[in-house]
């Protein structure tokens, strides 16, 4: 019973994210800051994507206005991601992956698709 639970919670997420994308609305529909202290960071913000009642969540890095790059994903099993070792994991991820686009000078969705077209 949790299985399809959870398969059903994949699907709304699915359906969500087909959604934005056929409306072109931003990707800020669904992905938050992860932090209310990230909320009026503009470099790098940690994001986590998130729909009501769904234990499900995406995580990523917001680089710019609908340009995410997303590190993972997890079962929310507990209120702050350090309390849990699977969202410990995933936050451990998001930081790592924020510091490597850091170093490498991303700042903006020019910069990070000129760093992909440089690792090619």
């Amino acid at each position: 019973m949790v299985l399809l639970k959870k398969l059903r919670q994949v699907e709304e997420i699915e359906d969500l994210l087909e959604e934005i994308q056929q409306s072109n609305d931003p990707l800020d529909r669904y992905f938050q800051p992860l932090q209310s202290s990230e909320y009026f960071k503009r470099l790098l913000t940690l994001q986590k994507g998130k729909i009501r009642n769904n234990q499900l969540r995406i995580y990523a890095i917001r680089i710019d206005l609908n340009c995410f790059v997303i590190t993972g994903g997890a079962i929310k099993m507990s209120q702050k991601m350090i309390e849990h070792k699977d969202t410990e994991l995933e936050l451990n991820k998001l930081k790592i992956a924020r510091n490597y686009l850091s170093q490498y000078g991303v700042f903006d969705g020019d910069s990070f698709f000129e760093l992909l077209n440089e690792n090619r």
